[in-house]
């Protein structure tokens, strides 16, 4: 009888260890698949492999608008995967988007919305809220909102700049746009001596009644003169300031008569993606209002002038704005 108990104790035993041997390997092997995942995500990639997803929920958004609040949205939401550690990523439109730069982070899928998702709306469009921030990874959540800040990715910026790398055809076209304004005003130094100043100014639907009900606030043509007038104090004369529109017979109207003082070329006739790309290949920009104006100077870096107003004063839209959450670090603000 006792032989018998030892026997199968032995037996028991034997069982015991070759399961705890199988769910090693197991564990093994799921969190190796994890890792690779994580490795082949293309952001903060020891980041996300260090991190073990044992269920990977999805973070996603809707994006509405044109260019600049597209940029916004895709940013934003991969800013606020990388800080909650989400390796998916679903983004519902982005047209624009697609046909602009060589998106290349495999984590996102443009598709619709999971219908089982979790819908978290933004308090206000043009502010940081950290409540977003909170969401657990093994979740499916659905961001409402257009997420207008720069705090939502800071942290992954050199990604970001990566991404928003713009298609060859369009940064092609750019190239030659800026080498026939250097060309224009004799310009043979390669861009090395000249200081070159975009300046973007948005009007166009921004006039509508509507939009001015809404708070849009297209700024003045004096704020534009004294943005010039700091970038000429702080570079020297010898600019080449390249203005790019929504209304550039307006620029030309009330700008031309300043071109015995300033030297200034006027882009015309390009898609919007053309015409950011152009931006981003000056040293330094001026902008007025409008998520386009902002991402087309946090693309070029250096300098930037916008304006101290960016909505009407008692508007709704003046109500949405955390300045300190939209305004970039560093960028210059005037009145």
């Amino acid at each position: 009888m006792a032989r018998l108990c030892s026997a199968k104790r032995r037996t028991v035993c034997l069982g015991v260890l070759l399961l705890s041997i199988l769910q090693m390997l197991v564990y093994f092997m799921s969190t190796r698949h994890i890792g690779n995942v994580h490795m082949q995500s293309g952001i903060h990639s020891t980041r996300y492999g260090d991190h073990l997803l044992l269920r990977n929920g999805t973070l996603s958004i809707a994006i509405y608008g044109r260019l600049g609040n597209q940029m916004f949205g895709y940013a934003s939401i991969l800013g606020l995967a990388y800080t909650m550690n989400f390796s998916n990523i679903v983004i519902d439109g982005g047209g624009d988007l697609l046909s602009s730069f060589q998106l290349s982070n495999n984590m996102v899928s443009f598709s619709p919305i999971p219908l089982n998702a979790k819908h978290v709306e933004e308090m206000r469009c043009c502010a940081f809220d950290e409540r977003l921030t909170m969401f657990s990874n093994k979740e499916d959540i659905n961001v409402v909102g257009y997420l207008l800040s720069w705090k939502y990715f800071y942290n992954i910026e050199k990604h970001i700049r990566k991404e928003f790398t713009f298609v060859t055809s369009i940064l092609s076209k750019a190239k030659q746009i800026k080498l026939d304004i250097a060309s224009m005003f004799n310009d043979t130094s390669l861009f090395k001596n000249r200081t070159y100043i975009g300046v973007h100014i948005r009007r166009g639907d921004f006039l509508l009644e509507s939009k001015i009900k809404f708070g849009h606030y297209p700024v003045s043509k004096d704020y534009i003169i004294h943005a010039i007038q700091l970038c000429t104090k702080m570079f020297g004369e010898d600019i080449i300031f390249v203005f790019c529109s929504d209304d550039i017979r307006w620029v030309k109207r009330n700008f031309s008569n300043f071109t015995d003082k300033w030297k200034m070329a006027f882009v015309e006739d390009n898609p919007a993606a053309v015409d950011m790309a152009v931006l981003s290949l000056c040293d330094h920009t001026i902008v007025t209002t409008g998520s386009y104006g902002w991402w087309a100077a946090w693309l070029a870096g250096g300098k930037t002038i916008i304006s101290k107003q960016q909505a009407r004063n008692g508007s709704y839209l003046s109500t949405q704005f955390a300045y300190p959450d939209y305004f970039y670090p560093d960028w210059i603000i005037i009145e």
